[in-house]
């Protein structure tokens, strides 16, 4: 089984070189321990304050799809500089915003939390995938929020596995060059990965909680990841113009949301 390398956050050059032959690439310091701690404890804050938002009691892995609307404290790490630094020399000088929520797995959720390999697709046209099958347009930044060691659930990548239509057709055509790489380190570690490679989430034979941040980037010109992801007036229509470009992917979902005085049935809020 092949082993991933894991890069330090100065070690700029060397991310985006191996990002570029690999199509993934892993930071083990992404993250500050302040950073982390900051982010479970919001987790954990949200969770209380409103848990049907999370999904809590009512699903097996708790996910809140607006955390920007309702969370004006996650703007920072919306736009951590790390991160965008990385994604701007990816997928050019101006990355958008595509989505950012949080996927959080209690213990004992076992086989509940099982996932083939895939790859994400979201509402991007099947023509516009197949046109740009070469390039990587989209890309994610997982952050581990939790220690992921030996035995322990992690995520799992087929590098360069991009241009192929199934994970078998992939592993045929690739020959000793495929490799299913599991991805393991403390929480802070990040994995940048092109969302068009395979991936899934590969149980371990722990039971253990997991808690990972999950972030989205588009290149400028891109149709629209999502149909959910909205952003508050805040951030819309922020007085700054280069921030106010990197929330300007609009999905149909947003327009209405825009159209509707930036405010939700759900929770009747003004943001």
């Amino acid at each position: 089984m092949r082993v991933h390398p894991t890069f330090s956050s100065d070690q700029r050059g060397e991310i985006i070189d191996f990002f570029r032959g690999q199509q993934y690439a892993v930071v083990g310091d992404a993250l500050s321990t302040a950073e982390v701690a900051a982010l479970n404890q919001f987790v954990d804050r949200s969770k209380g304050q409103c848990p049907a938002l999370w999904g809590v009691g009512s699903a097996d892995i708790h996910t809140h799809g607006q955390i920007l609307v309702d969370h004006p404290e996650m703007d920072s790490f919306a736009r951590h500089p790390l991160t965008l630094g990385l994604v701007a020399e990816i997928l050019g000088p101006q990355p958008r915003f595509a989505q950012i929520d949080f996927r959080d797995v209690p213990a004992g959720v076992g086989d509940r939390a099982a996932l083939p390999f895939h790859r994400d697709r979201g509402f991007v046209p099947a023509a516009y995938w197949e046109e740009k099958q070469e390039e990587c347009v989209y890309v994610c930044a997982i952050y581990y929020l939790s220690d992921v060691g030996e035995g322990d659930t992690c995520f799992c990548v087929v590098p360069n596995s991009h241009p192929y239509a199934t994970r078998e057709e992939a592993e045929q055509q690739m020959g000793p060059a495929y490799a299913e790489i599991p991805i393991r380190g403390p929480a802070g570690t990040m994995v940048l990965y092109n969302i068009a490679i395979y991936h899934t989430r590969v149980l371990g034979r722990s039971d253990a909680g997991r808690r990972t941040m999950h972030h989205y980037f588009s290149r400028e010109g891109n149709p629209p990841l999502t149909n959910w992801a909205l952003v508050p007036r805040r951030l819309a229509e922020h007085e700054d113009p280069e921030t106010q470009a990197y929330y300007s992917q609009w999905t149909e979902a947003m327009r209405a949301y825009a159209d509707a005085g930036f405010t939700r049935a759900d929770s009747g809020k003004n943001t």
